[in-house]
């Protein structure tokens, strides 16, 4: 396998013979998998198999369920090692395509491999295997492929205490969160913050203190040039999602909410579905103190992971977001497959190119940026403003 400086992972037509070892190693453990396919059908122990596996929102199936309504039922793959279920996917055939559904989940070797010959031993129609936004545990060896990253979902492990977690966190984070925590509440004593199971709350005020939060993520991203686009659908999907396994934090300054977060449980994991402050309240840092709250709350809950999910922001890494990246993949059936294949190709590798030039002109942080991308980064910034401005009727001189 030959790997591009873009990124791009495309099979080469030979194998050295290092590879070949390798491959015959992965062949094994993926011979040691035993592949059980249930057609348009999802079991029951295979969707509670998911949230174990993976704890993942977009590998759970009630997420599934309330994302796909209007789409046949898709088939599942389950992969068995010594009688104990290794691996679940969902997938759907799309004339000469498999496109798995099963999403932001690590998938690894043995797991791929096995799932890759199954396919493409049943389904002889099928010539490709699409996965997107799905982490790699290792590099995959053995199927002619490609693979680009595209976004990040970041991750913080979760330790056993707020103690081990406060000790790991920077020291100048820590002074931050403490320091504007105190200012708060100098400056409003009847500031508060409290943590509910969201099963335990009326539908009323449930729905009434997501909504607010949502005005307050709108306006914040108005703020720097960007948009929000929540609409009541969403808000109703996340309520449901979060109504058997949420918490939600709810910052309050008397009566009045004026921040929050929502996190769900998938498994052993939660997922930061929801975070929100107050813009007038930028200069106490609330927006960072409720994610800090909130996963000082998950871990409490005893979660294993607290996931904030795609979106580049400086708070994330200063709260110990580790980001995971999320790459589409292509794996052909075969080399012969993939040299018939030049439009899926080009179109790969176009794509490659494209998030990484976005990558280098909005870069994780400014310190690894030229003076160049900062320039074009706050060009592209001032861009999104005038264009909120306008799309809001604002006059923009």
């Amino acid at each position: 396998m030959a790997q591009g400086s873009d990124g791009l992972l495309i099979a080469a037509l030979k194998t050295s013979p290092a590879c070949v070892d390798a491959h015959n190693l992965d062949v094994e453990q993926a011979s040691s998998v035993l592949s059980e396919f249930h057609e348009q059908s999802v079991p029951e122990f295979a969707a509670q198999a998911l949230d174990r596996l993976y704890g993942s929102l977009y590998a759970s199936f009630s997420h599934f369920c309330l994302s796909d309504t209007a789409r046949p039922i898709p088939h599942t793959w389950v992969g068995y090692r010594h009688g104990e279920v290794i691996g679940v996917l969902l997938f759907r055939l799309r004339f000469d395509r498999a496109l798995v559904l099963t999403e932001m989940v690590c998938l690894e070797q043995s797991v791929a491999d096995a799932f890759s010959r199954a396919v493409f031993a049943r389904f002889r129609e099928v010539k490709t295997i699409h996965f997107n936004a799905i982490s790699l545990s290792d590099r995959l060896t053995g199927w002619p492929l490609q693979h680009y990253a595209f976004s990040e979902n970041y991750v913080i492990p979760l330790p056993k205490s707020i103690d081990q977690y406060l000790a790991s966190i920077g020291k100048s984070t820590r002074k931050t969160l403490r320091g504007y925590g105190n200012r708060l509440q100098r400056d409003f004593p009847k500031f508060r913050w409290e943590v509910r199971a969201v099963g335990d709350m009326r539908a009323h005020e449930l729905r009434s203190v997501i909504r607010q939060l949502h005005r307050f993520k709108r306006a914040s991203m108005a703020a720097r040039g960007k948009r929000a686009d929540i609409s009541r659908r969403e808000t109703a999907r996340l309520l449901a999602l979060a109504r058997n396994t949420g918490l939600i934090g709810i910052a309050r300054i008397g009566d009045r909410v004026c921040g929050g977060s929502l996190a769900c449980r998938i498994g052993d994991n939660y997922v930061m579905l929801l975070s929100a402050a107050d813009p007038t309240l930028a200069s106490y840092r609330l927006g960072i103190l409720c994610c800090f709250w909130s996963v000082c709350d998950c871990i409490r809950a005893g979660g294993r992971e607290c996931h904030l999910l795609w979106g580049r922001y400086h708070y994330k890494t200063q709260l110990l977001g580790e980001p995971r990246k999320l790459f589409r993949l292509t794996i052909y059936r075969s080399r012969l497959r993939m040299l018939l294949s030049p439009l899926l190709v080009i179109s790969m590798s176009i794509a490659a190119t494209r998030y990484r030039l976005r990558n280098w002109l909005l870069p994780q942080s400014a310190g690894q940026s030229s003076t160049l991308s900062r320039w074009l980064s706050r060009a592209i910034a001032l861009w999104r403003s005038v264009r909120t401005r306008v799309e809001h009727g604002h006059r923009v001189i």
